[in-house]
């Protein structure tokens, strides 16, 4: 299991996409994904990117 500190937003929302639409397989991800809507994938992408703005 990759760790999500070098991925981008648009990859992670892309990879959260790919779970809940079951193009992407994997044992809990899949089932987690589908909870999210697209709208909350990429508030989770915005917060866990690795191109956020930093706050000062």
């Amino acid at each position: 299991m990759p760790a999500l500190t070098g991925f981008t937003v648009s990859e992670i929302e892309a990879a959260m996409a790919a779970f809940r639409s079951g193009t992407r397989g994997g044992t809990i991800m899949p089932r987690i994904a589908k909870g999210f809507s697209p709208g909350e994938a990429r508030a989770i992408a915005a917060f866990l990117g690795r191109d956020r703005q930093s706050a000062p």
